[in-house]
């Protein structure tokens, strides 16, 4: 069973936490980019691997009970939701505690604009919130990791449309 983390639990990671889109983009130096689905996802596979400690939240457990229902007949995922144990408040889970199949499901609802995910990564510190028209912003703590971050875009073809770095 895959449990969550509270925001209290959560906080004690430090991760750049966002809670408004605009409150990032006027804040922290961030990247905007868009990608296939492919390219997207290996991205974020790339940064994880190169993180200490990786989360992402998921708010399956927020949707009311007509939300959940279309979302079991989605393309079959029921068995993947049974995997995890929900509740309102915990929401945060960490991506070590689950496997490739579940990691591919989160990517590609959240790039399908079904129910949107957020990544947190700690090392270095930088939040990627997804999908808005398949359109993905990576926000930075600090300048360390811009650079890497834009060679790794490169090297996927992830197309850049602005930046403030």
């Amino acid at each position: 069973m895959i449990v969550g983390k509270n925001i209290e639990e959560f906080s004690k990671y430090n991760f750049l936490y966002i809670e408004n889109i605009l409150d990032g983009i006027e804040k922290f130096k961030h990247i905007c980019f868009t990608a296939d689905y492919k390219n997207y996802n290996l991205f974020i596979k790339i940064i994880a691997n190169k993180s200490k400690k990786s989360f992402f939240d998921f708010y399956f457990s927020n949707l009311n009970e007509n939300e959940k229902q279309a979302f079991y007949n989605l393309e079959n995922y029921d068995n993947i939701i049974k995997r995890f144990k929900f509740n309102k408040e915990d929401i945060f889970f960490d991506l070590k505690d689950i496997d490739d199949e579940i990691f591919n499901f989160i990517t590609k609802i959240s790039y399908k604009e079904i129910l949107f995910s957020t990544f947190y990564f700690d090392n270095p510190n930088i939040t990627l919130w997804t999908n808005y028209n398949k359109q993905f912003i990576l926000f930075f703590k600090d300048e360390q990791f811009i650079l890497e971050c834009k060679k790794i875009a490169k090297d996927l073809n992830l197309e850049i449309l602005f930046e403030k770095c």
